[in-house]
């Protein structure tokens, strides 16, 4: 009963979105949710008039309590690429640099396929202040970044486990076969299966060590000094400004251990820095 009273209460607010097609990205998993947990101390129904809220104050021009309403939902545990979308861009409005390009990169990690996303970071990028030459990486993690790059960590394991399965039995094809030409064809379509299975396993591998063990981050302040240690009595180093992208490798007593693209690294406050 409670599952259908939520879609009398959801249903009526696709009339308020600010983009089409992004409310199914939200309202499914917490229609979801209504079935099968009744413990949260908001419910969906509530997440479902914060993120109309949200919606209708964006577009009035109130980015501040859009911001608001759309925190309300993300603080909740839900993640969702529309949520963390109109997140940045309510942030962006206000113009809160980096905080929209960190709510952008969150968008993108659930919805890697989605363009709006991209040009949104694509924009924003050309806005910082810290742009530093780069060298790419080697040619076989581009091709495994590029390749497969529309695809979430889950989407991805499931094709690699289709791939399996598709190999095992085109390769059980080959041996059933009794036509010299059908034998043939089921091997080569197995061996070619296999191949995709591998690329992209290594590729969902290389992406599940980015996700465990290279944490990035994202600066907030709008200027923030790095300094030689976890403290603010050591000599500061070099000086960062928001929206610059940055690896954490590490954290203590309240500061995060960064470092740049360029090779330079410190200590940087917990406070002027979101870990993606």
């Amino acid at each position: 009963m409670a599952f259908n009273r939520l879609c009398f209460q959801v249903f009526p607010l696709i009339a308020t979105l600010p983009r089409k097609g992004r409310l199914c990205l939200l309202i499914w998993p917490l229609l979801f949710w209504a079935g099968v947990s009744s413990r949260a101390a908001s419910g969906p129904g509530m997440l479902a008039q914060f993120y109309a809220q949200g919606n209708s104050e964006y577009q009035k021009g109130n980015y501040a309590l859009a911001e608001r309403s759309y925190r309300q939902i993300a603080d909740s545990g839900v993640h969702s690429g529309a949520v963390y979308y109109n997140l940045g861009n309510a942030c962006f409005k206000q113009k809160k640099l980096g905080e929209a390009i960190y709510y952008w990169e969150k968008a993108r990690q659930s919805a890697p396929a989605d363009r709006e996303t991209r040009e949104n970071l694509e924009l924003a990028n050309l806005m910082i202040v810290d742009r530093m030459e780069t060298r790419p990486d080697p040619l076989p993690m581009r091709l495994l970044s590029a390749l497969p790059g529309l695809l979430t960590i889950e989407q991805e394991s499931w094709l690699v486990f289709a791939l399996f399965v598709a190999a095992n039995l085109l390769f059980s094809g080959y041996l059933l076969a009794k036509n010299s030409r059908n034998s043939f064809r089921a091997l080569m379509a197995s061996i070619l299966a296999v191949f995709l299975m591998v690329v992209f396993a290594c590729s969902l591998s290389w992406k599940i060590y980015e996700r465990d063990y290279r944490k990035n981050g994202i600066v907030i302040e709008q200027k923030a000094d790095v300094r030689s240690g976890p403290g603010a009595e050591n000599v500061s180093v070099f000086t960062i400004h928001e929206g610059t992208k940055v690896r954490v490798l590490g954290s203590a007593g309240g500061w995060y251990q960064i470092s740049l693209p360029n090779g330079w690294n410190g200590w940087l406050p917990q406070c002027s820095l979101r870990v993606l």
